[in-house]
């Protein structure tokens, strides 16, 4: 229940944690930890993509608030 958990903390689908498992009872411990680091690895850009799209958003929000509160001064 915890590996679900955090892997839906980080951001995997349930089919994609389901389908680690299976490797696990089909092909073994190393095929499990090889097919891990390569979902970790494709996670890890897809979270950093959205940071980056995430920090040019907040970025665009602030600079309209503070133009706009100038503004009203």
């Amino acid at each position: 229940m915890t590996l679900i958990l955090r892997g839906r903390r980080w951001g995997f689908s349930l089919e994609d944690i389901r389908q680690w498992l299976l490797i696990y009872e089909n092909e073994g411990t190393d095929a499990q930890m090889k097919s891990w680091v390569e979902l970790a690895t494709g996670q890890l850009e897809e979270l950093k993509e959205q940071r980056k799209q995430l920090d040019t958003v907040i970025d665009e929000l602030q600079k309209q608030r503070d133009d706009v509160a100038k503004s009203l001064n």
